[in-house]
């Protein structure tokens, strides 16, 4: 699965976000938390329009469990510009592009009236600006930047544009069928106890109509089809060793699982979270306090 990576300068967090193709074959990089991180961010819905209400948290994780520290929240309203790499632009990391959401566990925010405009297909009137390109489900996205406790991290809640660069009947039919992804679900999975030194397997499971269907404009042949998400989950403990950071089902397999091999540290406690995310960038969580005897 490819993986686009939004580096933020300077900081102590680096926040990795992307779903594309997908590679089972991921390293161990991220797997282990031995140092305060944020795994997600999330949005409620998982995608909405411009001037659409949304509600946004996060999953912070340290080496001693979940982080409760309320994080501040913005909006970043600066585009990224052909010649960045990064997912976000560095206009992100400073001040001046930011709308403020406030501070708190959770932060209501309306989305920007003009993120199609500025992230979207949209171009401004009276201009020959070339419209931005969608990523590979078709989607566009407005960050959503947290800091916590000297972490930064941003989040990408996706918004609902028109079609850009498509027939005319084309970009109707696909105003007036398209769905709004929304967030996936996990379903439940209990770890309390395990033995120290030993292997023990992870398992993630969500409903199969978690993997939505959805209308995707072909841009080759000019023709709306549909297709259905893929899945990632991530693993992450804060001890012990995992062989993979994720494992994916891509969009053809019907698999509504996947599992990993745990091999647990010493005895203590440990903690596990499980993160699970969708083609269009809705995400679950899981948290799981396990003791190691």
């Amino acid at each position: 699965m490819t993986r686009a990576t939004i580096r933020a300068t300077g900081a102590t967090a680096v926040f990795g976000l992307a779903l594309g193709a997908c590679d089972d074959g991921l390293d161990q990089r991220l797997a282990i938390v031995n140092e305060p991180r944020v795994l997600a961010v999330i949005g409620e819905p998982a995608e909405a329009k411009p001037r659409a209400p949304v509600t946004f948290h996060a999953l912070i994780a340290s080496p001693d469990g979940p982080v409760t520290t309320a994080p501040t929240w913005a909006f970043c309203g600066a585009p990224k510009p052909p010649t960045e790499d990064n997912a976000v632009s560095d206009g992100c990391l400073g001040e001046d592009q930011l709308l403020a959401l406030g501070t708190g566990p959770t932060a209501m925010g309306t989305l920007p009236a003009d993120g199609c405009l500025r992230f979207g297909p949209d171009t401004p009137p009276g201009t020959d600006f070339r419209s931005r390109d969608p990523d590979a489900t078709g989607g566009y996205y407005q960050p959503v930047r947290m800091t916590a406790d000297g972490l930064l991290a941003f989040g990408l809640a996706r918004i609902t544009c028109k079609l850009g660069r498509a027939p005319f009947d084309v970009a109707f039919d696909y105003d007036q069928r398209y769905v709004a992804n929304t967030n996936p679900t996990l379903e439940p999975f209990a770890l309390d106890h395990v033995p120290a030194d030993s292997d023990v397997t992870l398992r993630a499971a969500w409903p199969a109509a978690a993997a939505e269907s959805y209308l995707y404009f072909d841009p080759v042949a000019q023709a709306l089809v549909v297709r259905r998400e893929a899945m990632r989950v991530s693993w992450f403990a804060t001890g012990g060793t995992l062989p993979v950071d994720a494992s994916a089902v891509g969009e053809d397999d019907l698999a509504t699982e996947v599992a990993t091999t745990w091999h647990t540290p010493a005895a203590g406690t440990a903690w596990i979270w499980i993160v699970l995310r969708d083609a269009r960038g809705g995400i679950a969580t899981q948290t799981l306090a396990v003791t190691v005897d």
